[in-house]
């Protein structure tokens, strides 16, 4: 199994997109971000 690196940026784009809709539904408003992927701290936060 092949695994490129634009797949490995969609599953932690993924996965960080849920965590943070698990925190709005929980009423959390701000909320903090660790990631040691710079460009996929930069998409969200743009």
């Amino acid at each position: 199994m092949v695994v490129r690196l634009s797949d490995i940026f969609q599953i932690e784009a993924r996965a960080l997109l849920e965590g943070l809709k698990h925190a709005w539904a929980q009423g959390y408003h701000q909320v903090e971000i660790e990631s040691d992927d710079s460009l996929l701290v930069a998409v969200i936060q743009n």
